[in-house]
């Protein structure tokens, strides 16, 4: 008996050693997505920030199920809970082998850089501390 869908059809499709296509001229001239506020992150959890993002994106989960070429039911299945799973994985693996590695080479595949909290409170107290000498000798910031 002849089948007629085979498993390669509905398969993602191989990505391994593409492009990406964003530094395309075309593709490259979209907007790139805006961030969510940092205190609407922290309350989150990830299947939560998923449903957000397919929100506003404006489309149905099976539309972006095509989209990214996975089955309509696994997409059902990695927006209600297989993404939340993933998602503690890779945090656990970080945590485990100290490396932000993962999480930079997401943040570049989207066009953004990470800036890591305590690092940038550092350089909040560096800028503050010049300015603070700065007015000590007498001059004003406008």
């Amino acid at each position: 008996m002849d089948r007629s869908l085979h498993p390669t059809e509905w398969k993602p499709q191989e990505t391994t050693g593409k492009r990406w296509q964003a530094s395309l001229p075309l593709i490259g001239e979209v907007p790139r997505p805006s961030p969510m506020e940092r205190a609407v992150v922290h309350r989150l959890t990830f299947s939560q920030a998923l449903l957000d993002a397919a929100k506003h994106s404006g489309m149905e989960d099976w539309d972006i199920a095509d989209k990214i070429h996975i089955s309509h039911g696994y997409m059902s299945k990695f927006m209600r809970s297989v993404g939340q799973q993933w998602a503690k994985r890779l945090v656990a693996f970080m945590q485990v082998t100290g490396s932000l590695s993962p999480l930079q080479w997401i943040a570049d595949q989207m066009g953004c850089d990470i800036t890591v909290r305590h690092a940038l409170s550092a350089e909040l107290a560096a800028a503050r501390a010049l300015i603070a000498e700065h007015e000590r000798r007498g001059g004003r910031l406008a």
